[in-house]
């Protein structure tokens, strides 16, 4: 038998309300998103969870902390989940976005998988990221429950690269603050049993002003 991961979004923060572009750039939970953190954990109580890795990301960190207080468990930081970084996008407004780097942006929306913003990463080079942490994870350890704590751009390409699909169809996937993904590896390779699940949520809050998805 393989690994389980239980992975996992952070909780709403500051800037998904105002939907500023987070990256690499930190912005704290708001006290709904350390609610949708305390829920989750709630939830995954009975769930048999060995390990907790996050994202070093200050709003990644604070969601592992609270889940890993919830179930006894100490949480290991890691750049092998962090979001993409965005550049000089950082901390920008989608209309900001729009009117001083129209042509880049038009690229993120057609062929995000060809976008190269300055000062910025591809998604390639979060598959690379991702891909390399997981493997690394899979050769520690077996038949372990696993969370896994990162952001929505690498979670999305996470997805992807299990049901290799291109990156290309980032859009194709979405994933709300504190969505739950379960995804076993077998034999044979990983298999998703759950994707974007936030039904441990009591208020389920959409957030649709997010800059880049």
């Amino acid at each position: 038998m393989g690994n389980t991961f239980y992975i996992v979004r952070h909780g709403q923060t500051n800037w998904n309300i105002q939907g500023k572009t987070q990256g690499h750039g930190n912005s704290d939970l708001t006290e709904s998103g350390e609610s949708q953190a305390r829920q989750l954990a709630e939830s995954l109580v009975n769930r048999n969870i060995d390990y907790i890795y996050s994202s070093d990301l200050g709003r990644a960190v604070q969601t592992a902390e609270l889940i890993g207080n919830k179930l006894g468990l100490k949480v290991e930081m890691t750049e092998g989940l962090r979001e993409m970084g965005f550049g000089v996008w950082e901390g920008l407004l989608i209309k900001e976005i729009q009117k001083d780097y129209a042509d880049t942006y038009k690229t993120w929306r057609d062929e995000p998988h060809m976008v190269n913003i300055p000062g910025g990463e591809t998604l390639h080079i979060i598959k690379q990221r991702v891909d390399k942490f997981i493997e690394e994870i899979n050769e520690k350890y077996d038949n372990k429950n696993i969370i896994l704590v990162t952001h929505s751009i690498t979670l999305r390409v996470m997805l992807l690269s299990f049901l290799n699909s291109g990156m290309e169809n980032i859009y194709r996937i979405k994933q709300d603050n504190t969505a739950l993904n379960i995804v076993e590896f077998k034999e044979y390779g990983p298999v998703v049993e759950k994707m974007n699940d936030t039904r441990h949520l009591i208020k389920d809050e959409k957030i649709s002003n997010s800059a880049l998805e």
